[in-house]
């Protein structure tokens, strides 16, 4: 499950080399990802974990005239991020969470579904903050 707090959507997005999707931009309600199979998770796992994400930056809009300020980037963005916080008691979510500073964090939710957003924003458009 993505989470997207940037001001650009996010293509292609992976973890661990398995798709997530695209991730748009977050709302106050919804992180702007959609839920992908499958990860395969060991019931015994504990943080602190690595994984690799995968991702590639929309272009950056303008509103209301959509004039593009940043274009879309050409490769594939990577980093390594450690999964870090409690491991929930069955784990069935894993979350990854772009920062607007660029950061980003990943944890595990368990089967009473994914965390809410960790930043309420708003949005014009799902590609225009």
């Amino acid at each position: 499950m993505g989470y997207d707090y940037t001001d650009r959507a996010l293509l292609g997005f992976s973890v661990n080399g398995m798709s997530g999707g695209n991730v748009l931009l977050s709302t106050s309600t919804a992180g702007g990802g959609k839920y992908a199979c499958c990860v395969r998770l060991d019931p015994t796992i504990q943080t602190p974990f690595d994984i690799d994400v995968g991702y590639i930056r929309e272009a950056l809009v303008e509103y209301p005239s959509e004039r593009i300020i940043k274009p879309a980037d050409q490769d594939i963005v990577r980093a390594h991020v450690r999964v870090t916080g409690p491991v929930a008691e069955k784990p069935a979510y894993p979350e990854v969470h772009f920062f607007p500073d660029g950061h980003i964090e990943a944890s595990l939710s368990g089967k009473d579904g994914p965390s809410p957003t960790r930043l309420r924003l708003s949005r014009r458009l799902p590609y225009i903050r």
